[in-house]
């Protein structure tokens, strides 16, 4: 087993093991979902955007619905941001996109949610400061707006240990149990996500390590090809030096052959007055011309011989260098 499928094979195992934690996210119904955003959009005061402001204000709106051991603040945070990613979507497809926003049934409500129109609805938060030890109690809307019939509302009150023990000494245990389970959860999750993000790192640097392998490869390849470059170079150069070596030898070979047309041109005029001499004088004196024959050959002989001479050694070279 390589390293890749026995990083796949772990990441996979781990995954496994993350499933079978209870981190799973909980689908909302129809009813509830169209609470989860009433309740955000009416209480969005809460979310002030200091440390634990978002946290609480989540955790409250899940007690509020009953979710409190089926959600998390994390799973309930991400649940409203996907809703707004895709009312944003669709608010402002992009340019050239054929979007129709009421295909999906939420546009409406999530639209008066971010429009601020779901402020002034039933659902509202009262909340009461103390400097003393903090607490979020969760209740019902207090019998003062009991006038208006079938509302709720989420109640955020920040009391004193005299204040919780006096109402209701069970609830504050319930609500540590919820506290501690919601950080249960949310530390599962974050051990899990460290967890992948390490064999996310594994992998990169596996996947380092054969890319500087493969680098390697290919520099070594490149210098070989250097070389063969090299060597191709000096061959090409040595085949042009041979090459005008040849045409050197062939414009020698094109003189000597002038040279030796020239000097066949000679003794075949020498040849040819030769020729006409011995026929005057065998005309005028038939008896004198064998002797001025033998003269003649005697005096000419020496010429006739050094070019003869001359010829074939010009033709032994030619011979020699074809």
């Amino acid at each position: 087993m390589d390293h890749a499928s026995y990083v796949a094979r772990m990441v996979s195992d781990e995954a496994t093991d993350t499933n079978d934690r209870p981190e799973f996210t909980y689908k909302l119904s129809e009813e509830e979902l169209g609470k989860f955003v009433r309740l955000r959009a009416t209480n969005a005061a809460l979310f002030t955007g200091r440390r634990n402001a978002a946290k609480m204000g989540w955790r409250a709106i899940l007690r509020e619905m009953g979710l409190q051991k089926k959600m998390t603040t994390v799973q309930a945070k991400k649940k409203w941001e996907n809703l707004k990613k895709k009312y944003k979507e669709l608010k402002n497809p992009p340019p050239g996109a054929q979007v129709n926003p009421t295909s999906w049934r939420w546009f409406k409500l999530m639209d008066d949610a971010v429009e601020g129109r779901l402020a002034e609805s039933d659902l509202s938060v009262s909340m009461l400061s103390v400097p003393n030890d903090s607490k979020v109690l969760v209740g019902k809307k207090s019998r003062e707006r009991g006038r208006r019939p079938c509302s709720s509302e989420i109640e955020l009150l920040i009391d004193g240990e005299d204040t919780v023990d006096s109402e209701d000494p069970e609830q504050g245990e319930l609500e540590m149990d919820g506290d501690q389970d919601d950080i249960e959860q949310e530390r599962a999750m974050l051990d899990g996500e460290k967890l992948a993000l390490e064999n996310e790192r594994m992998i990169l640097e596996w996947e380092r390590m054969v890319l500087f392998r493969e680098q390697a490869g290919v520099e070594r390849e490149r210098a070989a090809l250097d070389r063969d470059w090299a060597s191709l170079r000096r061959e090409k150069a040595s085949v042009e030096r041979k090459r005008a070596a040849v045409e050197r030898d062939r414009a020698q070979l094109e003189k000597e052959r002038v040279v030796m047309e020239r000097e066949w041109e000679w003794l075949e005029q020498d040849r040819t007055v030769l020729n006409r001499q011995k026929g005057d004088v065998s005309e005028d004196c038939p008896e004198t011309s064998e002797e001025a024959d033998k003269s003649t050959d005697l005096d000419l002989e020496p010429a006739v011989l050094e070019r003869r001479q001359k010829f074939l050694t010009l033709f032994e070279k030619l011979i020699e260098n074809f």
